[in-house]
């Protein structure tokens, strides 16, 4: 009941407007039309961006993780050659420099991408919201009931089903950008890669059971 009396009182104050919502109601489909684009463009553009970056840091990792299986044959080999070894291990310090360089650019275009969409997403909510809002406002002035409010407000509901679908991939990438940081990620990979390189003989009795007898032998 309150509400109803708080649409009367709208109604009666912007009155004198109604001119101008009824000369603006035929392009109504076109503004909608509009902030649906502009929904769509942050949506496909910031998401199709996330997943080539995320391609590409899997296509990194499975470069680096080449290179270091190729670094750590020959360091097998060079065993009774120091100065080899010498060679091999300041490739592999070299390299893992490198590696964890490019990741962490990798990461901070991640992140810059996540922020643009945000903030993308944010300016299309509001300007959705204010379009709603001036929907629902016209339909209650045309009908001069404020059934014509309710009315008004549906129009963009469509629209709002699509916005919960960027925040949910809005929330994907959240969880990819900074549930997975680079400082927490290279320690991690630092102790996988120092049990790489170092000869356990006890992998060699699971996964090559003639290679440890040799070793034994």
């Amino acid at each position: 009941m309150e509400f109803g009396l708080f649409l009367e009182k709208i109604l009666v104050f912007l009155t004198p407007s109604t001119p101008y919502f009824r000369g603006i109601l035929p392009f109504n489909p076109l503004i909608s039309a509009g902030i649906l684009g502009l929904l769509a463009f942050f949506l496909i553009r910031g998401h199709r961006r996330y997943e080539l970056l995320l391609m590409e840091a899997e296509a990194l990792l499975k470069r680096y993780m080449i290179f270091r299986g190729k670094k750590h044959s020959l360091l097998g080999k060079a065993q009774a050659d120091k100065s080899t070894r010498e060679e091999i291990l300041k490739s592999i310090s070299r390299g893992w420099h490198n590696f964890r360089e490019y990741h962490d650019q990798t990461t901070d275009l991640l992140e810059g991408n996540y922020r643009w969409m945000k903030r993308g997403l944010l300016i299309v909510a509001i300007l959705l919201v204010l379009n709603t809002f001036r929907d629902g406002v016209a339909g209650l002035l045309i009908t001069g009931f404020p059934s014509g409010f309710f009315f008004g407000l549906l129009q963009d509901l469509p629209h709002y089903l699509l916005m919960v679908v960027g925040i949910a991939l809005l929330c994907i990438q959240r969880r990819e950008v900074y549930g997975n940081q680079s400082h927490q990620i290279a320690p991690a990979m630092e102790a996988l890669f120092a049990d790489f390189d170092r000869d356990d003989p006890i992998l060699c009795e699971e996964f090559d059971p003639l290679e440890g007898e040799k070793e034994g032998d």
